[in-house]
């Protein structure tokens, strides 16, 4: 699975996993742990503790409520200020020296649109306290997940064990009603678009208005090379289509982005009409982005 530098080496450095709400499955599409680790398990789904990986030590119960309690009670072993590592800092400098390796491709002025200045604009662009954001199956998934900076609890909304299709879109529509303030945004390849697009329509309907961003590559990234023979009878993993204009025929809001100078403007302009109560789904014409943030 795809994620940053610093998780990377300290999953694999530290001496002791804290997981807070975590189910610590073992999937390929997560982060294996290493042995050896001393493991502090949370949960509020008690079969998830001791499933795949053994605790030494078990809290069932609510995350918040947990971590409230940790932390009053390491407050009282080690005081109010805590101790100075130095970590932060640590932290900080690898973050930077991973980070000095993607910062081209995340501010790219390429064309077709590099899918990391797609991440980097909705990273840049939302008002992060008032946005939630969830991503798609396979590409979208392993690109967003190590650049997007959720700042607010639910502001992100994780499902990387999965590999099914389309799901972002009625993802979104359910956060929506629930958070009829906020704006919702998810991020999918045109593949995974093509299996809940007439979704959108249901936006409109029940009065959820999200926005969708769609990479169209005109292909299935996660497979370039994939199907030979399908791909040369039937032309499997090949996909067309103008979505910003299936869109508004479905009562959406439809744009098309085919300038990286354009993608800020893009997700301003949905902010506004998602405030005014209007769907909107941003077509984006991207590149076939196969480099991913992967240790290992």
């Amino acid at each position: 699975g795809a994620t940053t530098l610093p998780a990377y080496k300290w999953l694999q450095e530290s001496d002791v996993l804290f997981g807070l709400g975590t189910s610590l499955s073992r999937t390929g599409y997560g982060q294996p742990i290493p042995s050896g680790k001393v493991i502090i398990h949370n949960s509020d789904n008690i079969t998830d503790i001791n499933k795949d990986e053994a605790a030494d030590v078990a809290l069932y119960g609510d995350v918040k409520a947990t971590l409230e309690i940790a932390i009053d009670e390491l407050k009282a072993a080690i005081g109010e200020e805590g101790r100075k590592t130095g970590v932060a800092s640590e932290i900080a400098e690898v973050r930077e020296q991973w980070m000095a390796e993607w910062r081209s491709m995340l501010d790219s002025d390429d064309v077709p649109i590099n899918t990391y200045r797609v991440v980097g604009e909705i990273d840049r662009c939302l008002d992060k306290t008032n946005s939630i954001v969830t991503h798609d199956a396979g590409a979208p998934r392993d690109s967003i997940i190590p650049f997007y900076h959720a700042t607010t609890p639910g502001g992100y909304i994780g499902w990387g064990k999965t590999t099914h299709l389309g799901f972002g879109i009625p993802l979104m529509i359910g956060a929506k009603l629930a958070n009829p303030d906020k704006f919702c945004l998810n991020l999918m390849g045109d593949g995974a678009y093509g299996m809940s697009a007439m979704d959108l329509e249901t936006s409109v309907r029940a009065g959820a208005p999200i926005t969708t961003v769609v990479l169209n590559n005109g292909g299935m990234a996660t497979y370039p090379g994939g199907y030979p023979t399908a791909r040369e009878l039937y032309g499997v993993t090949e996909l067309t289509g103008n979505y910003a204009s299936q869109a508004q025929n479905m009562g959406a809001v439809g744009i098309t982005v085919d300038d990286p100078a354009e993608m800020s403007v893009a997700l301003a302009a949905a902010q506004r009409h998602n405030a005014e109560g209007n769907t909107v789904l941003i077509d984006v014409h991207s590149n076939f982005e196969s480099k991913k943030s992967r240790f290992g």
